[in-house]
């Protein structure tokens, strides 16, 4: 039972340097010396990446290596119940916005990314402790500032260790959890990051800083604050790779990868701009962030059953290297792959990035909000079939979506599972996310976006044709005006009302005229009779 505690305290924590001294047998010194704090941690640890908007947790550290007291667990077991520590700093009584309210200048979050890194702040001790839902904390009487982390009620058992420190008006400290079996050198790895946690010092952090502008004195690159700021909040390990409109942040020992990587999202930039022209200046930094594997993915927040993700707070497109990952396979899944005619490859990889870019791109190309999901997911998935020239590191053309096309055939082939059109255009989110329904979603709206970009029944239709290029106008010319009906200072809020309006009125707008009875009939025959590349890859189900 307690087990089950820790996995589920440990996915609510992950949400939520210069020493002066020599790190002492097996521990290390922490390297990032633009952090508020040093200190020592494990060397049986990982240290894992920050999302960008946090703002209470200094490090967060993972025990990658089953150590002898987990060895009963099997590895699945152990892989969702790994110890981990995350060290802490916070100024107590600093200026905070809170969850969202007015800012000391009179005025709110004005984008996601303020809005999430308000709501990440805390100023006291109380508001801490706060973050940790249905935990106790009891400080022990003989050592003050160490405290054991128990599950609220039931007898539970403790589930984690903390220690604390206070200074000048500073709080920093350090907390484990882990299975009950691992507690007792848990217990001792707290205590001892916790004696060795001391503020940084000013010279460590203005070295930091000048080692990292020496990087970018030529002046090539556009955003610079924003890539020192990424760079200085590197892990351990991972690396940083700038383009003209990128900083592509890694953990991959593909070195092909990632080089396709930074000329592949330039390329599909291109084709970006010049079928959506932005609505002002892209001058904001465009992060993308690669993962060693679907594993590192999924510790850092990638979504169950996801290959990739834009988050528009933490502005990072996140995804993983697959080709490694597949070697990292166990038995049961390699096998699920060959039964399925399939493995990982860098191909994979790329897919991902060529979907995901275009929803960094387009969030902010209309004014930084989301359009309908059919057109932001089927125009994802529409790039995802991207090729890009070896020689001129231009798009060439845009095939079908091997992960789409062939739910999408059944679909409208044997009709078992198929979305009727008015039904994909007019999904919210919820909707069109439900776990139960949403691949059959993304299929309709891939094959949707690419029967209005190929097919030669829309090419000739007056209407059909003007449909997606007349959504996208739309987004761009009404959302301001739509704001605008909020005054000088929309807040969040308005801003989600307005974009829900300016959708409908787009939707509406794109669709006028249209008999779209008719148009689901011949998109849906035109599916079937769609050319597969991959047909030995497709089974069929039977027909009724």
């Amino acid at each position: 039972m307690a087990r089950h505690v820790f996995v589920a305290l440990a996915a609510v924590l992950a949400a939520a340097a210069f020493a002066p001294g020599q790190a002492p047998p097996g521990y290390k010194t922490f390297e990032n010396k633009s952090a508020p704090v040093t200190f020592h941690y494990p060397v049986l640890y990982d240290e894992m990446p920050l999302p960008p908007t946090e703002q209470v947790t200094v490090a967060k550290f993972l025990l990658q290596t089953q150590p002898e007291e987990l060895k009963r667990l099997d590895e699945r077991a152990f892989a969702a119940a790994k110890p981990q520590m995350f060290v802490f700093h916070f100024a107590v009584g600093a200026a905070t916005t809170g969850g969202g309210e007015a800012k000391g200048d009179g005025k709110g979050p004005s984008n996601l990314r303020e809005q999430m890194e308000a709501q990440n702040k805390v100023t006291s001790w109380a508001q801490f402790t706060a973050r940790f839902r249905g935990v106790d904390f009891a400080e022990d009487a003989k050592k003050p500032g160490f405290f054991t982390l128990s599950r609220q009620g039931q007898g539970g058992g403790p589930i984690g260790f903390l220690s604390r420190k206070e200074q000048a008006g500073e709080v920093f400290g350090v907390y484990g959890v882990g299975p009950v079996e691992y507690h007792k050198p848990l217990q001792t790895q707290v205590q001892r990051v916790g004696q060795s946690l001391k503020p940084a010092s000013d010279a460590a952090n203005e070295f930091a800083e000048e080692s990292i502008e020496r990087l970018y004195g030529s002046g090539r690159y556009r955003a610079v604050e924003a890539r020192k700021k990424a760079r200085a909040e590197l892990a351990k390990g991972w690396k940083a790779l700038d383009t003209e409109n990128y900083l592509i942040v890694h953990h991959s020992k593909n070195e092909a990868l990632i080089k396709r990587i930074a000329r592949d999202i330039e390329a599909m930039r291109g084709l970006y701009m010049e079928l959506f022209p932005p609505t002002g200046p892209m001058d904001r930094l465009a992060i993308v962030r690669v993962c060693r594997t679907k594993e590192e993915y999924h510790q850092y927040g990638g979504p169950p059953n996801s290959g990739g993700f834009w988050h528009p707070g933490n502005e990072e497109l996140v995804f993983f290297d697959y080709s490694y990952t597949m070697k990292t396979l166990d038995d049961d899944e390699k096998r699920k792959l060959e039964k399925a005619n399939r493995k990982m490859t860098n191909d994979d990889s790329l897919l991902v990035l060529y979907h995901e870019a275009f929803h960094q791109y387009i969030h902010y190309a209309v004014g930084e909000f989301a359009p309908h999901d059919w057109f932001n997911e089927g125009y994802g998935d529409y790039f995802s079939g991207a090729e890009i020239g070896d020689g001129t590191g231009k798009v060439l053309r845009v095939d079908p979506s091997p992960w789409r096309i062939h739910l999408a055939k059944d679909m409208c082939e044997f009709g078992k599972d198929f979305v009727p059109l008015e039904q994909i255009l007019k999904a919210e989110r919820a909707q069109f996310y439900n776990p139960a329904r949403i691949r059959f979603f993304y299929a309709g709206a891939w094959s949707f976006v690419y029967f209005l970009k190929h097919a030669k029944e829309v090419q000739a239709h007056p209407k059909w044709s003007r449909i997606l290029a007349t959504y996208f106008e739309s987004m761009k010319a009404d959302y301001p005006a739509e704001l605008g009906k909020f005054g000088s200072a929309p807040t969040m809020e308005h801003k989600a009302i307005a974009g829900a309006a300016v959708r409908k009125l787009a939707l509406r707008k794109a669709l006028d005229g249209v008999d779209v009875p008719e148009l689901e009939k011949v998109w849906r025959q035109w599916v079937v009779d769609m050319k597969d590349p991959w047909p030995n890859k497709r089974q069929k189900p039977p027909k009724k």
